[in-house]
């Protein structure tokens, strides 16, 4: 028998060998089965020829291409740089996005391929973001034996005391492919570790979220200060819409107090960058000539825009657009306006700043009520060269925690361990 096998591997190569050996595996008595498995490692071993897999990262995602998702276009491209076979499986039902991508990053284009739930996944680990995703895919993953890392970001799917995300967490955590999950926010680790969910040792804390700081940079414009350099106080909002009126990301109480604030102040306009208009929330009295809306924008277009923001408001609210979902902080438009040297005016009520951002020194914690925020507003319009030091000293905060770099770090390296223990 063992004369055919070796006719049947000269004549056929190795890649038939296997299929012909997989068939009679089962049909043979314990002693057969011992020597054709010696018989497949040794054909492995011929130049991995004999194996279908490719040792590289898969990566699966519902949305990725999209340019507006840009923590995603950050980090998967870093991936990209880093991981030169890593292979990306977008579920985006939308087609029209893959080309624009690959117009602004062809280098990355001919990796990002249409997810179907017949392909076969051929790599040694995975790696996939949100807790919708990963329990959307686990079935795949465990199907084609690929070890996994997931990043649980805020949202997503995750929820705090919520029983469908409980559920999901307990059937990701109990995978035998997990390996290790990332968390952004102290939050999402105490969480895990009082719910039992997973040990201490497999999670990996990064505080923040990963930004294109590159591009931000690269493309910065010159700035300009209220009270330096022009007259008029710049006040943006900038934001997803996730509910109406964007009540979860405080749309509403934003437009409260550009009411109040344009009522008592003449020097000060309003710009709202996102899925927002006029028709969310009635705009009256002086606000109506005060307010822009620019609708939603991609990475390219901010630079130039924050260049000429004085601050930035976020009075987001967590547990509102699900019971249990929240925020991270500060959330990715607040760092990607520090990063361009806009001062950041945030609500931080579960307290996830941790001392990380001095209050009154690199960004301003603000309140729900929209009277205390216009208050405090204006202190600052009293003092344009406090606001301009709120600004710098915010930027540089920014810089040291949301770097490319500082952000993509840790991420390459447990990607790296895992794709050496695979």
């Amino acid at each position: 028998m063992l004369r055919s096998f070796r006719q049947h591997f000269a004549a056929n190569g190795p890649f038939n060998l296997v299929r012909l050996v997989r068939a009679l595996r089962y049909k043979l008595n314990s002693a057969g089965r011992r020597l054709i498995s010696r018989m497949e490692v040794a054909g492995i071993r011929l130049k991995n020829v004999v194996s279908v897999r490719r040792h590289g990262l898969v990566i699966i995602d519902d949305y990725f291409p999209r340019l507006a998702t840009a923590f995603r276009v950050a980090e998967f491209n870093s991936i990209f740089d880093h991981f030169k076979e890593a292979q990306l499986y977008s579920a985006c039902p939308d087609k029209n996005i893959f080309p624009i991508y690959s117009d602004c990053y062809p280098q990355y284009s001919k990796r990002v391929h249409k997810f179907h739930p017949a392909r076969r996944l051929t790599g040694s680990a995975a790696y996939v973001v949100f807790l919708n995703n990963i329990f959307c895919y686990l079935e795949y993953l465990e199907r084609y034996r690929l070890p996994f890392v997931f990043e649980l970001y805020p949202g997503g799917g995750f929820c705090i005391d919520e029983t469908v995300s409980d559920a999901r967490l307990r059937k990701v955590f109990s995978s035998s492919m997990f390996r290790k999950v990332i968390v952004t926010q102290s939050i999402t680790r105490n969480y895990l570790l009082k719910k039992n969910f997973c040990r201490d040792e497999d999670i990996a804390f990064i505080f923040g979220v990963v930004v294109l700081s590159n591009v931000l940079n690269n493309q910065a414009a010159e700035r300009t200060h209220f009270g330096v350099d022009k007259d008029l106080l710049d006040i943006c909002f900038v934001a997803n819409k996730y509910m109406p009126r964007g009540v979860d990301k405080g749309y509403d109480r934003f437009i409260r107090c550009a009411e109040i604030l344009s009522a008592r102040n003449s020097q000060v306009r309003f710009h709202v960058v996102g899925e927002f208009n006029e028709s969310d929330i009635e705009i009256r009295g002086a606000l109506q000539n005060r307010i822009t809306f620019y609708g939603p924008r991609v990475t390219s277009f901010f630079p130039r825009f924050y260049a000429r923001m004085d601050l930035i408001l976020s009075p987001n609210v967590p547990f509102v657009s699900a019971p249990g979902a929240f925020d991270g902080f500060p959330t990715g438009c607040c760092i990607e306006a520090a990063l361009c040297g806009t001062a950041m005016f945030m609500c931080d009520e579960l307290n996830l700043n941790q001392g990380r951002f001095e209050e009154g020194r690199d960004a301003v914690i603000i309140p729900r009520d929209p009277e205390l925020i216009a208050g405090i507003v204006e202190k600052y319009m009293q003092s344009p060269s406090e606001l301009k030091s709120l600004a710098e000293n915010g930027q540089r905060a920014v810089r040291n925690l949301f770097s490319l770099e500082v952000q993509m770090a840790p991420r390459l390296r447990i990607l790296s361990a895992l794709l050496d223990a695979s």
